[in-house]
């Protein structure tokens, strides 16, 4: 893995510093963490488990535990149990009843910051209720006749469903990380940055319009990829096509854009629409001129820098119990602008001095290096607050409150 602090070197060499952004930017895919949530930070293996490769069912021990006295896991069995319990009492099987009514995915129940713009605070963000809910309507899709003896098995079926319905939002955030790489690479192959012009210029005029190539890409790119033997080995059959009948379902119930990844389904169209949407970013332009299908004798150009199995995090109601194991630091670690300016000034030394760009807020002290802040934000990402810890002397992201007493 390509380390965060490297990554942002070669971006300043190019004169991209995400700590100095070029005034206030709108981000309207990307989501903000309100003040009455908290997050924790996960990783991938943490939420899928280490161990063997196997069948869904032979597995469960890799998972974390997930029982049916958590609450709000409670209700997601008593959901199993009514529409499982169906199929027992001769039910129509899911492949033969209509498909389940759904409610259209709420924005930013999940989002990516590009590093090109949020520095160390960047990584996919997921709301932890939507999993839940996601899981709710998994269930729904499933073809339960298909995962035997399901009643003997709370605690595996629920892990099964909680993986499923992270990997929903994960694989479409994944694909954004992708699409950035891309940029990466012709930076350095070209000297030029396309990334952010394609950003300004084609994503963001183009955002909730069916011109929005990008978003029906990753929405696409989260369904072919169910077929990954790291999803298929912790997850088995029945569970893994409900979630297939449901991603499909839910397509046709979002906004334009991302309600044309049906279009891209097949290899074929797949990898057209891949070709098209790298030389949109070359260009910068909505309508590119040259010919897509050059790109065929260059292959795999959009596929990730790093495996971002790391820079997850999960955001949640504040004292609400993690759904996933926790890596670097606990829930409520989250702290606003206000805050963290008002104890860098008060029990650290630092200044607030002129050239910050926009509503960023630069702050300096004698021998250290300067500490750019978002302006006005409730909250601040969790990247940041692991920047300014960095900066005070290499401190986990669990000494924040320490920081803020003045304790360190």
């Amino acid at each position: 893995m390509v380390p965060t602090s490297e990554i942002l070197d070669v971006l300043r060499s190019r004169g991209i510093d995400p700590e100095e952004p070029d005034g206030d930017l709108e981000f309207p895919e990307i989501g903000q963490i309100g003040e009455d949530e908290s997050v924790y930070a996960t990783s991938l293996d943490d939420v899928l488990g280490s161990g063997r490769e196997g069948d869904g069912a032979q597995v469960a021990e890799m998972l974390m535990p997930d029982t049916v006295e958590d609450g709000r896991l409670s209700d997601v069995w008593r959901e199993i149990e009514v529409i499982a319990g169906d199929f027992g009492n001769g039910g129509a099987r899911a492949g033969a009843r209509p498909l389940p009514y759904f409610e259209a995915p709420e924005p930013h129940c999940a989002w990516y910051c590009p590093i090109h713009y949020f520095g160390h605070g960047w990584g996919i963000y997921i709301r932890e209720r939507y999993v839940i809910e996601c899981m709710i309507e998994i269930i729904r899709c499933v073809d339960w006749i298909k995962v035997p003896l399901w009643r003997n098995r709370p605690q595996e079926i629920l892990s099964q469903l909680k993986v499923s319905a992270f990997y929903c939002y994960y694989l479409h955030e994944q694909f954004h990380h992708k699409v950035e790489s891309f940029g990466f690479r012709l930076l350095l192959s070209t000297n030029s940055d396309r990334f952010r012009p394609y950003k300004a210029g084609v994503y963001r005029p183009s955002f909730l319009t069916k011109d929005c190539l990008e978003e029906s890409l990753a929405n696409a790119d989260s369904y072919r990829r169910l077929s990954e033997p790291r999803y298929m080995s912790r997850v088995e059959t029945g569970i893994r096509q409900g979630l297939r009948r449901l991603l499909k379902g839910r397509f046709h119930l979002q906004p334009p854009g991302y309600a044309e990844a049906v279009n891209y389904l097949s290899d074929l169209t797949y990898r057209e629409g891949l070709h098209r949407l790298q030389s949109q970013i070359v260009e910068a332009t909505l309508n590119p001129k040259s010919p897509s299908a050059d790109w065929s004798i260059a292959p795999n150009m959009i596929t990730a820098l790093t495996d971002i199995t790391d820079e997850i995090y999960v955001v949640l109601p504040q004292g609400a119990r993690p759904l996933f194991k926790k890596t670097s630091f606990d829930p409520g670690a989250t702290i606003s602008t206000d805050r963290l300016v008002a104890a860098l000034k008060k029990y650290y030394g630092y200044v607030v001095v002129p050239g910050g760009k926009g509503s960023h807020v630069k702050l300096q002290k004698a021998g250290a290096q300067p500490i750019i802040i978002p302006g006005n934000r409730p909250v601040l990402s969790p990247g940041v607050v692991k920047q300014v810890l960095n900066a005070l002397g290499g401190y986990p992201i669990s000494k924040l409150p320490q920081v803020l007493a003045g304790q360190l």
